[in-house]
């Protein structure tokens, strides 16, 4: 599997996560909304961190600027839908427009950036870049791992 591969299977889940959004009970909408932040999150500062320079470094770069002005907008909406109630009436249509705004940014990069980097990069390079991203990936839950143990931990017991 190389970076773009990584890059596409987190496309998939978060696509699966919107469609679950949408047959979800208020409760469940909640937690799955809690998972596709975590996801969208994660995938931008991969591609921010790692995927875009290295696709500048191929010789990409328009597509990138646009990457990123994407990227702004959707952890916008993103912020805006964490700080909305959950009973707000308004939360639905933000998750619309995120998951408007995502599937826009995705159909971009799978059928203009993708393409263009596998055919100027080097498949070993590729998938050494998917090594390093996995690695980001596990620290990062891991640090969130410990976090919430350490929140754990603070919390009174229970009687």
């Amino acid at each position: 599997m190389s970076a773009i591969e990584l890059l596409k299977q987190q496309h998939r889940e978060v696509d699966e996560l919107f469609r679950r959004i949408k047959v979800s009970d208020e409760d469940e909408r909640i937690s799955l909304l809690g998972k596709v932040a975590e996801a969208l999150t994660i995938h931008a500062a991969l591609e921010e961190q790692l995927f875009y320079p290295f696709a500048r470094e191929q010789g990409v770069d328009g597509i990138i600027d646009e990457s990123f002005q994407d990227h702004a907008e959707v952890k916008r909406l993103v912020s805006e839908i964490l700080q909305v109630k959950q009973n707000d009436p308004r939360l639905m249509e933000l998750c619309s427009r995120l998951e408007r705004m995502v599937t826009e940014h995705v159909g971009h990069e799978e059928s203009a950036l993708f393409p263009k980097v596998e055919s100027l990069a080097n498949r070993d390079d590729l998938v050494s870049m998917r090594d390093d991203m996995q690695q980001a990936i596990d620290s990062w839950r891991n640090r969130e791992l410990l976090r919430m143990a350490e929140h754990q931990e603070s919390l009174p017991p229970v009687m």
